[in-house]
């Protein structure tokens, strides 16, 4: 171990990244190095655990991954954007509960926000959040989720409600364990393929 993190899973990355591109697979490998290396809670405050680290160290990060897998690189940055989502806008209950899980690698949070008719489009989104009982019910169809077949959680986009327009949008935090996912098929795409 050299104390940098980063140079630590580095090996491993590059290890990987021939056999992840080529056979367009999820980066298993590069993903657990990075869940051992606490680089998963990259930008969890050293409150909750994490390195406490800001949105320069998440760029600097992300191009020293990206040396030595893209698709790893692409698949943690987009973690670490849903952690910093999170951190900024999470209620305390949510935060207090989920950064310190976060920071010691036990959750990978995947990011729903494309949809089929609209597109990846951030600050919008078609289907309605609806209440049932007291638990929300989430019906979403999203074309593409990066990692979305190995997260652990995902930030969801959502209609507020039924009546809603379309830019009055919730997020919705869920644990996998919380929904049924039905795959809609495969991820073939020219660069980034093992996402």
């Amino acid at each position: 171990m050299t104390g940098d993190p980063v140079a630590d899973v580095l090996p491993v990355l590059a290890e990987h990244a021939a056999d992840v591109d080529q056979e367009s697979r999820f980066p298993v490998e590069a993903m657990a190095a990075l869940r051992a290396s606490g680089l998963m809670g990259l930008l969890v405050p050293k409150e909750y655990g994490g390195l406490g680290g800001e949105l320069r160290d998440l760029a600097d990060v992300a191009g020293r991954l990206a040396g030595a897998c893209l698709s790893t690189a692409m698949v943690w940055a987009m973690h670490c954007q849903q952690v910093d989502t999170i951190v900024r806008f999470g209620r305390p209950a949510l935060t207090e509960r989920l950064l310190p899980r976060i920071a010691d690698g036990s959750i990978y949070v995947a990011s729903v926000t494309s949809e089929r008719g609209k597109g990846g489009h951030l600050l919008t989104a078609t289907a309605p959040l609806a209440i049932d009982g007291d638990r929300l019910r989430i019906d979403r169809d999203a074309p593409v989720v990066t990692g979305g077949l190995r997260a652990d959680a995902y930030l969801i986009t959502m209609r507020e409600h039924a009546d809603a327009a379309p830019g009055q949008v919730s997020l919705v935090y869920a644990e996998r364990d919380q929904l049924a996912i039905t795959a809609g098929g495969g991820w073939h795409a020219l660069g980034m393929r093992g996402t």
